[in-house]
């Protein structure tokens, strides 16, 4: 499942997530991830509408400059 929050571009990984607290998505096609907390996320593991989870990209700003997001994002860097 691909989605976009702020013009990123997430990919859920397949994988079982049974116990876990949070699920790992793939940033812009690449190999560069973040996990996400399940309570902003539904159980098919899209993010909730108006969910606000800039802070989770606050804390990945190198993988985010990896994964070709070089430019300023609102809310974010």
């Amino acid at each position: 499942m691909t989605q976009y929050y702020k013009g990123i571009r997430l990919k859920l990984i397949k994988r079982n997530y049974n116990g876990y607290k949070a699920k790992r998505f793939t940033l812009g096609g690449t190999n560069q991830n973040v996990w996400i907390p399940n309570k902003h996320l539904t159980s098919s593991g899209a993010i909730k509408e108006g969910e606000n989870i800039d802070y989770i990209f606050r804390r990945a700003k190198r993988q985010l400059e990896l994964a070709g997001y070089t430019e300023s994002i609102p809310g974010i860097k």
